[in-house]
């Protein structure tokens, strides 16, 4: 690589904070090579000479679509159907059935950095088998255009299903002629997706008066530094009915953002329960 083509120590403090304040994301010095080889791909893309005409180009927003395709650059997208098998267990045998038992007609789940959908249709497929007599809807988001065009394709590869259980293969997917597998059209109601910056989740119009029972947040808060984090974790409080519950990745805590939460623990799950509004004051 010529040194034109290499990201200095200062270019990559300069993009840092250039993605640091757009998005919430931190990379820390020791994620330099991989963001360097992201960035680069879009360079050659655009066929810029070098990494400084390009941080000018995002500085100055002079193409806006540029700090989406970033964006959709170095997010790591990779996910699968029915990961972390203990929270989707804890989902299904303690937080819908507590939640029924409180009084809920209608289940709203919030699968926040929802990459390709995996999360929302495995989320659907679970309440559809086990909980059919119990509405729903399932709201997922990310930052990533390109994600949230492919989650409404809902078309898979055979690695992403590798954890469906047999039965719901057959029932939810049809095989398509490249040998992928398409989620079923007849179950998409109730699961819908936004492009949302997770930053902006508080302000958000299109959530302004919506409160989730669940919110799925998993493996997303790792790119987020002490101070981003707080700010999402109060954006959940305040999204989170009362009595709802908060997921996070299996190898994730809330540690010292736990604020208003309380924490449960499961066989090979953390969960986090919102107290409601008199346990609070109590």
């Amino acid at each position: 690589m010529t040194e034109e083509r290499k990201l200095t120590n200062a270019q990559f403090i300069e993009l840092q904070d250039f993605i640091y304040k757009k998005s919430g994301m931190f990379f820390p010095l020791s994620r330099k090579n991989y963001i360097e080889q992201k960035v680069l791909k879009r360079i050659e893309t655009l066929d810029y000479k070098n990494f400084s005409d390009y941080l000018t180009i995002l500085k100055k927003e002079l193409l806006q679509a540029e700090i989406l395709n970033l964006f959709n650059e170095i997010t790591v997208n990779e996910t699968f159907f029915f990961r972390d098998q203990p929270q989707l267990e804890a989902l299904e045998t303690h937080i819908i059935p507590r939640l029924a038992a409180n009084g809920r007609k209608s289940i709203a789940i919030l699968s926040a950095g929802c990459s390709s959908g995996e999360e929302p249709y495995t989320l659907a497929m679970i309440l559809r088998e086990k909980f059919p007599h119990l509405p729903f809807t399932i709201c997922g988001i990310d930052i990533s255009d390109q994600v949230i065009a492919k989650a409404g394709r809902a078309e898979y590869t055979r690695s992403a299903v590798r954890r469906v259980p047999p039965a719901y293969l057959t029932k939810y997917f049809i095989e398509m002629e490249n040998g992928n597998l398409k989620f079923r059209d007849e179950y998409k109601s109730g699961v819908s997706f936004k492009k949302m910056n997770l930053m902006e989740l508080g302000a958000s119009p299109g959530l302004k008066f919506t409160r989730f029972d669940v919110v799925f947040c998993r493996y997303v808060l790792i790119y987020f530094d002490r101070d981003s984090k707080q700010r999402v974790i109060d954006a959940f409080h305040e999204k989170i009915a009362d009595n709802g519950y908060l997921i996070l990745g299996n190898s994730e805590s809330l540690s010292s953002a736990l604020g208003n939460f309380k924490i449960l623990h499961f066989p090979s799950a953390i969960i986090y329960h919102r107290s409601s509004a008199m346990e609070v004051l109590t």
